[in-house]
């Protein structure tokens, strides 16, 4: 959150304060010449003892803090700050092939992926949003909702699927017939999370195209290590009868491609902290703007009337 001035009157606030500082100053010392000569002003001061909040230093803080705010209302402020936007509805299309076992994330690709989407999930309150899953094929996990609840329960269930390959293709197809068929006032957002290239099903020429014509936008991210990792498989791969493979096999070329042509943005993620980063960027936001006027200049008006009421009152002075 951000507060900004719109009017040049801003700057007067610290010439102000300036000024009254010396009013106040000058104001101290002709009162010092009024005080009553005390014959020993250090017994008086055990008697009394010193405080900083004197009779004359209550009101005047308070003074100041009114001019303040009636100086800051003049002045045009706006408080400006960023919250997720609710226009949008969101599909994550998750890579779930064998090689998202592959252990340079811990415990793997796959479980950080599901972790952090799952804790994205949290800024998309009243958000619709869709999970479509693929390897060789894509499946649909959960049509547009916003129960945030389901989403998150599916999405902590995700595990690896068959059969082999990565239908990149196929998987933005499923997950543009999901958007399609919301609401057709808001804006459409595929975020893909992939640590391949498409090898197999619909082609991502015809899939972009698909994507184009009805105004979706892919945030693609390309998960994993750059350095090429020779890794014997964990046994959940195994047992998908994958074998020992090199990685990486990321297609960023087309991910890229893919992501300018949809008027989306590519990130590549070798960390857990880019990862975290990717979809943080992925998620569109907005910038909302407030005009505090009305709460300054009551707050100011508010502080001249306790002003007024200490100085009839506690601070009074008796001549």
């Amino acid at each position: 959150m951000k507060l900004i001035f719109t009017d040049e009157y801003a700057y007067l606030l610290l010439i102000l304060l300036a000024l009254l500082f010396i009013v106040y100053l000058i104001s101290r010392k002709l009162a010092k010449k009024r005080v009553i000569t005390f014959g020993n002003f250090e017994v008086l001061e055990k008697v009394s003892g010193r405080t900083f909040f004197t009779p004359e230093i209550v009101p005047m803080f308070l003074r100041i803090l009114a001019i303040i705010l009636i100086i800051v209302s003049i002045s045009n402020p706006r408080l400006v700050y960023t919250q997720y936007a609710s226009n949008v509805e969101y599909v994550f299309a998750i890579d779930t092939s064998s090689s998202m076992l592959t252990p340079d994330f811990f415990p793997n690709r796959l479980e950080v992926a599901k972790k952090i989407v799952w804790d994205s999930l949290e800024n998309l309150q009243n958000t619709k949003v869709g999970i479509v899953t693929f390897a060789g094929k894509a499946y649909v996990k959960s049509k547009l909702t916003d129960d945030l609840a389901t989403l998150k329960e599916i999405i902590m269930n995700l595990n690896t699927e068959t059969p082999a390959g990565t239908a990149i293709g196929e998987a933005l197809i499923s997950s543009a017939t999901l958007l399609s068929n919301g609401d057709e006032n808001k804006n459409k957002t595929i975020i893909l999370i992939t640590d391949g290239r498409n090898n197999v099903g619909v082609s991502l020429e015809d899939a972009v195209k698909a994507l184009v014509t009805h105004g979706i936008r892919v945030y693609a991210i390309g998960i994993g290590k750059t350095d090429s990792l020779n890794i014997t498989l964990p046994e959940e791969a195994r047992e998908l009868n994958a074998t020992m493979a090199e990685y990486p096999t990321l297609d960023e070329e087309s991910l890229i491609w893919i992501s300018n042509t949809t008027n989306g943005k590519y990130f590549r993620a070798s960390n857990v902290e880019e990862l975290k980063k990717a979809i943080e960027e992925s998620l569109e936001k907005k910038e909302v703007t407030i005009n505090p006027l009305t709460y300054l200049l009551l707050a100011a008006c508010l502080i001249l009337l306790l002003e007024w009421s200490l100085e009839m009152t506690k601070f009074r002075i008796i001549p």
